[in-house]
């Protein structure tokens, strides 16, 4: 890839991560506190799914 190329990429995201930030200070603290909250039970839930054993039948080898 030629550096100009590359430099050109690299200042179109480097643009692209700037206007998402600038999006993501405008939503109050708030909404912010509920998304992380409900993000932590989500996890929690699907780590206590993962955890539990597999119920049903075992198949023994003879």
């Amino acid at each position: 890839m030629l550096p100009s190329t590359h430099l050109t990429l690299h200042e179109l995201r480097a643009a692209e991560l700037r206007r998402e930030a600038a999006d993501h200070a405008l939503i109050p603290r708030d909404r912010r506190r509920i998304r992380v909250q409900v993000g932590l039970k989500i996890a929690e839930l699907g780590n206590r799914i993962a955890a539990q054993p597999p119920t049903g039948h075992r198949t023994r080898i003879a």
